[in-house]
């Protein structure tokens, strides 16, 4: 209310705990944040509106994105995110962007309605069913009897009845059956334009939504899998390929791997392009001495071990490793696998042991693949895993990091 101090909220103060506890990455944090407070119309410095992060699994790349989002919140951005959980096709990652945008931002009705008419038409191409001409050369027979009976029929025309007798039946049929077939490909190029409507309307309500904020941010998490589907979209979406984008929205992609130096060439020097290393030996025992890991031994032992690493210098903070770390790194060869059954070793309760190891079997995990996965005794223990610091993914999907 007006004159009085805005009530804070609970995943206010949850996220600024976060924030307190984050570690490292302070240069790429300032970056962010002062790019946020430029303008993207500036002559002489325009804020960036395309990042690309990229680095070694587990190397904090999730970890900055998350900071970079509560970064752009408090610099009152829109933001949405979405990982490889959420990304099955343009459509749906659309769907879920807006989700989230609405849910900050207000409602999306033009492009709710661009979904609900995209999705009839899903409808109506499923229920028409397959193509009934076979993929073998050989004609349909509805083609086939259709062309009989107009050879029949044409061979008591006069002059042209002698035509029609050296005329295939066989060949008239798959002639037919070519002609419908590019019927029905022009029907289907114009109901797939609707999914460009689908994308317009999504652009229009990202031009609505940047009237009324300083930035619209658009995250991209896992851009090694969800690039797959969404890189020739973005590269389109950022030329004004689906109208012109506002000059106030951010993408930002983070991945393993840099941009295609061929798809990206047009581009490339529109990208601000963060390559995201291991942490140094004072990121490391600063990361440490946050989590209460003080002990020089200790110290030494997770640094050697984690190969600077954020993520198991993380997991090594709960469960420091002895003076033999090291050698037990050399002869385990997999760093995160030794990382993972060390701190495995460190949970007392078998069944949470057990479920650990059982789920790991599962590429990703959601409640149900949870309880078929899990051990009869541990199925009550899915919010405890979603708890562990290996275990990553928002939304229903999770997984272990590596």
């Amino acid at each position: 209310m007006a004159g009085q101090e805005r009530r804070r909220s609970r995943g206010e103060l949850i996220r600024e705990r976060a924030q307190g506890e984050f570690v490292g990455r302070r240069e790429q944090l300032s970056l962010f944040s002062e790019n946020l407070a430029k303008d993207p119309l500036s002559e002489s410095d325009p804020a960036d509106f395309l990042f690309s992060v990229h680095g070694l699994g587990g190397v904090g790349k999730s970890t900055l994105l998350r900071q970079w989002r509560e970064a752009a919140r408090r610099a009152g951005a829109l933001t949405a995110v979405v990982d490889e959980n959420d990304v099955h096709g343009v459509p749906q990652t659309l769907t879920e962007l807006a989700r989230q945008l609405a849910g900050e931002g207000g409602a999306l009705k033009g492009f709710d309605k661009a979904v609900e008419q995209f999705e009839q038409l899903e409808r109506e191409q499923a229920a028409a069913g397959p193509d009934p001409a076979g993929g073998d050369g050989a004609a349909s027979l509805s083609s086939r009897v259709a062309a009989q009976a107009t050879l029949g029929a044409l061979s008591m025309v006069p002059a042209v009845g002698a035509v029609t007798a050296m005329a295939s039946s066989d060949a008239a049929a798959q002639a037919l059956d070519r002609l419908r077939e590019s019927a029905r490909s022009r029907v289907r190029r114009g109901r797939s334009a609707d999914a460009a409507g689908l994308f317009r309307a999504f652009v229009t309500e990202l031009e609505r939504l940047c009237g009324q904020y300083r930035w619209v941010v658009l995250f991209f998490d896992t851009w090694e899998q969800t690039g797959r589907h969404l890189d020739a979209w973005v590269r389109e979406l950022v030329q004004d390929g689906f109208g012109p984008l506002p000059v106030n929205v951010m993408v930002v992609l983070a991945g393993r791997d840099e941009l295609s130096e061929r798809d990206w060439a047009p581009l490339r020097p529109l990208v601000n392009d963060l390559r995201l290393d291991v942490f140094t030996e004072a990121e490391t025992r600063a990361l440490l001495a946050a989590r209460g890991v003080s002990e020089p031994a200790a110290v030494d032992a997770v640094f050697q071990l984690s190969l600077g690493l954020p993520l198991l210098v993380e997991l090594l903070a709960l469960t420091p490793p002895a003076d033999d770390a090291p050698t037990v790194l050399e002869h385990r060869g997999d760093a995160v696998d030794a990382v993972v059954k060390r701190f495995v070793q460190w949970i007392t309760d078998p069944v949470q042991q057990r479920t650990v190891l059982a789920c790991a079997l599962a590429p990703q995990l959601n409640e149900d693949v949870f309880a078929a996965a899990a051990p009869q005794e541990g199925r009550h223990l899915w919010e405890w895993l979603n708890a562990q610091p290996f275990v990553s993914g928002h939304g229903d999907f999770k997984q272990y990091h590596a």
